[in-house]
């Protein structure tokens, strides 16, 4: 409950500060953009354990979009919002691993992009973005439900609307299943393409 009131806090919080800036960008004629995006998220492990085990999410599909609000010629603010569904595994010597469950992810996150193209300009214009945000796992199989929101820091290149973008964090073991144990830092990157559409 404490967490899906502070999510709304943070979103309520967050008009006040991205309209002004979008009537700004509009009033130097510099509209935004909405850019809905796909790709494939390849992810780290969550914990490294004793001879070669592992807990992990396994590299599955994502989708997401992102909002581009122009702050000078070749430098946007973003945010974006991806969501994607896969196994959990807990990987094992030998045999491989095991599917233990199914992990709902979701990534969000705000920051500056230096670069791409602006101003209705045409061409390939390479960009590189960094932000922080967070990364939410929703665990669950027939016998639990797990919820772990972590800190995200990212870091991003691309050309056009072609992008790698790496969410680097730690999964929370403490609010997820009470563990003390500080996690395995993770770098998860969603490999996307996506269409930009001004407004």
């Amino acid at each position: 409950m404490l967490l899906h009131r502070v999510r709304r806090t943070f979103a309520l919080a967050a008009v006040p500060l991205v309209l002004p800036l979008a009537l700004a960008a509009q009033s130097l004629g510099q509209g935004g953009s909405i850019t809905p995006w796909a790709g494939y998220l390849v992810t780290g492990n969550y914990l490294d354990g004793p001879i070669g085990t592992n807990l992990s999410t396994v590299n599955a599909p994502v989708v997401g979009a992102q909002l581009s609000i122009p702050l000078l010629s070749g430098v946007s603010l973003t945010g974006s919002l991806g969501y994607a569904n896969a196994d959990v595994r807990v990987g094992l010597p030998v045999i491989g691993g095991i599917n233990v469950g199914q992990n709902e992810l979701w990534l969000y996150d705000a920051g500056l992009e230096l670069g791409g193209l602006s101003g209705g300009r045409r061409g390939l214009a390479p960009f590189v973005s960094a932000g922080v945000g967070g990364m939410t796992n929703n665990i669950s199989n027939s016998f639990l439900n797990l919820q772990s929101t972590n800190l995200v820091y990212t870091g991003g290149v691309g050309v056009v609307r072609v992008q790698a973008k790496d969410y680097i964090g730690r999964f929370d073991t403490q609010e997820a299943i009470g563990l003390g144990r500080r996690s395995d830092l993770t770098h998860n990157w969603a490999l996307s393409a996506g269409l930009k559409l001004t407004f």
